[in-house]
């Protein structure tokens, strides 16, 4: 990789919207960020096929959703002390067999959702789906 493409990889990292934040498993500490390969186009869609992970501005790993995340379990219903808001405790289960527990933001439900709806067990899915629409109706 050139130093062109370290740049743009450290660009990118800064300006990744975060998803959530993995607080045990594979990526511990790091935030989870979503978008697609760094040579396509740039969208502003909320399609990704990654899912980055990210430590303070650095990338860590970039994983295709399709091909290596096989499972998303909601896990419980916790609170961010920052915001008092209620998030979404997950563990996501790599083809490998590691995972990683994330609490993902509620604000970023939406998108998290359209993107790993086809990974989730179908608890998971009514649940979190559930969530999406009482948002929407609260909007």
């Amino acid at each position: 990789m050139g130093f062109f493409d370290d740049i743009l990889k450290k660009i990118g990292a800064s300006l990744a919207t975060r998803y959530a934040v993995v607080v045990e498993g594979n990526y511990a500490g790091c935030h989870l960020a979503m978008g697609n390969p760094p040579k396509e186009k740039v969208t502003v869609a909320n399609r990704f096929s990654q899912v980055i992970f990210l430590k303070d501005k650095e990338e860590v790993a970039r994983l295709n959703i399709a091909k290596d995340v096989v499972g998303v379990e909601y896990n419980e219903t916790i609170q961010f002390a920052a915001t008092g808001n209620d998030g979404f405790r997950c563990t996501i289960t790599y083809a490998d067999g590691e995972t990683s527990v994330i609490d993902l933001f509620p604000s970023k439900l939406f998108v998290f959702y359209s993107n790993f709806e086809g990974m989730m067990d179908k608890e998971t899915s009514e649940f979190l789906k559930n969530e999406v629409d009482k948002r929407v109706a609260q909007a």
